[in-house]
């Protein structure tokens, strides 16, 4: 089939599945090619890493939901694309279509009825869109979708997307568009390990997987199921453990988006951020830090030690430009309950530390822009180049151990970061006994919020050290 007969097809539905069909048998043959064969069991075993790059899908469409009514519509996405191929996501690819991007929307509406298709797409459907997008892009290297822009120079969403196809052909052996039951019960009987496959492919999942009823499963739908059924793990933790509530605020997403916004600006910037270079920062950074506690000690009012939400209102309006900006109560609330990293509440507030943590995250908000972009303590930054300075040190440090900007980090990537950096500065600092200080929740892993109010002690004991020198 010719590339100019294709491009035609992408002006119907049925010539768009043509294209994913296509797609499809082109990722089958380069596995062969490559000798390698589509094992579900090995990519259960990467969850992890594909459960990373969906959180990330996940604040983007966050981003891009501008009315925030938990859909992203055909003009949000056309705008989102817009933004992409001007940030050269989309180099040596057509002008974006309107019309492709509304029919790839379409396809992607799983799990709707006639009454409710064309009112956008939810997080899941999204992933679809991106899967989708994916493999298109990969098929016919002129072709702009919002999948295949994400794609550029990303090799960690690229592998995640590579993964999702590979599963699915794990059932769909020969790549025709659609796997049945009784396809799903010969990969079980004939896989040596299918019993590590049982607890996330099970018998009931089918009725999940076929979604239109018609006892086929296509892709789409496929990556539709896929998708919950990577971020299961995240649900079962936050019913066994009340503190990880934190993950399901509102503002976590955009979190995570902006921590990987600023990791491109840095690396655009060709900025070698290194955690020694910024532990010789710490006396400018601690000034900053002494400016800030001491707005929390002004408005600690009863001398707790704490600022309770209440209070915090007041310090928030002295942070930000007077007269100026019109204070989001609930966006300072939801940011509150984020820097609680002790879960006090909002009667017993937040301590130092904490007040600082919160000062960080409403920094990197401001960053990414959206709905919270100079509602919180960003404003600041824009006249203040020493508090803008720190606040970007801080997240530099950050992303020295968390390379991907994926919104958290282990023992074993912090330990690599020691090895990689080899000074004795950081060596110092970045110890096995510091983790207990990072890890304040003993979840295993560290995220943004939980740096930033370890490095509020690590600049203090620095300065402290100095002195007794």
């Amino acid at each position: 089939m010719s590339t100019l007969v294709r491009q035609e097809t992408y002006s119907t539905a049925s010539g768009l599945k043509e294209h994913i069909i296509h797609a499809l048998k082109l990722a089958k043959s380069d596995l062969e090619a490559n000798h390698q064969k589509a094992n579900f069991v090995r990519i259960i075993m990467r969850f992890p890493q594909i459960r990373s790059v969906f959180d990330r899908l996940k604040a983007i469409h966050a981003k891009c939901d501008v009315n925030g009514d938990g859909k992203i519509s055909i003009e949000e996405l056309t705008g989102a694309m817009a933004e992409l191929m001007n940030d050269g996501r989309a180099e040596g690819r057509a002008s974006i279509k309107p019309e492709f991007i509304k029919r790839t929307l379409s396809i992607s509406e799983v799990d709707e009825t006639e009454e409710t298709k064309g009112e956008g797409l939810d997080v899941k459907q999204f992933i679809v869109m991106c899967a989708i997008g994916f493999i298109l892009a990969e098929e016919n290297k002129e072709l702009s979708t919002f999948g295949g822009m994400l794609a550029s120079g990303d090799d960690s969403y690229r592998r995640a997307m590579t993964d999702v196809v590979t599963a699915y052909l794990s059932f769909d052996r020969e790549g025709k568009g659609y796997f049945t039951s009784d396809e799903f019960q010969g990969f079980m009987s004939a896989s040596k390990r299918a019993d590590a496959a049982r607890n996330v492919f099970s018998d009931e999942r089918f009725a999940e997987l076929d979604v239109s009823g018609d006892g086929q499963v296509d892709f789409e739908e496929f990556v539709y199921a896929f998708s919950k059924w990577v971020s299961d793990e995240d649900e079962e933790e936050d019913d066994e453990d009340p503190y990880l509530s934190r993950k399901a605020n509102p503002l976590t997403p955009r979190v995570l988006l902006a921590l990987q916004l600023s990791k491109t600006k840095l690396e655009k910037n060709k900025k070698d951020v290194n955690f020694t270079r910024i532990i010789m920062r710490f006396p400018k950074i601690h000034k900053v830090f002494d400016r800030i506690r001491s707005i929390h000690a002004k408005y600690d009012t009863d001398n707790s030690g704490n600022i309770e939400l209440s209070e915090l209102y007041d310090a928030m309006n002295e942070i930000m430009t007077a007269g100026e900006t019109v204070m989001d109560k609930e966006q300072i609330e939801n940011i509150f309950m984020l820097s609680d990293l002790d879960h006090q509440g909002a009667q017993e507030g937040l301590d130092v530390k904490e007040f600082i943590v919160f000062c960080a995250v409403g920094f990197i908000l401001a960053e990414a822009g959206g709905k919270s972009a100079k509602l919180i303590t960003g404003e600041v930054s824009e006249s203040d180049k020493e508090y803008r300075d720190a606040m970007m040190d801080i997240v530099g440090a950050y992303l020295t151990i968390d390379k991907e900007g994926k919104g958290y980090f282990t023992s074993d990537e912090m330990h690599n970061t020691v090895q990689s950096v080899g000074k004795k500065d950081a060596g110092t600092l970045l110890t096995p006994e510091r983790w207990r200080e990072l890890d304040i929740d003993h979840s295993g892993i560290v995220d943004f919020e939980e740096f930033v109010h370890a490095f509020s002690l690590w600049v203090t004991a620095g300065d402290d050290e100095d002195d007794d020198e």
